[in-house]
């Protein structure tokens, strides 16, 4: 779960207000994001979901596909206040 969002959050950043973006450019935001606390953030979303529910009972992926959903559109919005990982 954590990959997903992590990945559709870093190409979010990446893609989604440049019409080109260099490899090392791409590199950037992957560093940035790795040593961000928008991960940690996020990370720690997923562990709070999982936490209080044994992990056998999310058998219904919806509830585990909506909690991904509602994650990616926290921190990939344009208007997003993270928006901060791209290098200028």
């Amino acid at each position: 779960m954590g990959y997903i969002v992590d990945l559709t959050v870093i190409l979010c950043d990446a893609f989604g207000s440049h019409g080109y973006v260099s490899p090392s450019g791409v590199q950037s935001v992957i560093n940035n994001f790795g040593s961000s606390s928008l991960k940690t953030s996020i990370h720690n979303e997923i562990c709070r979901f999982f936490q209080p529910v044994h992990l056998l009972e999310y058998r219904d992926n919806d509830v585990v596909m909506a909690k991904i959903i509602d994650l990616i559109k926290q921190n990939c919005a344009p208007s997003s206040a993270h928006r901060t990982l791209a290098a200028h």
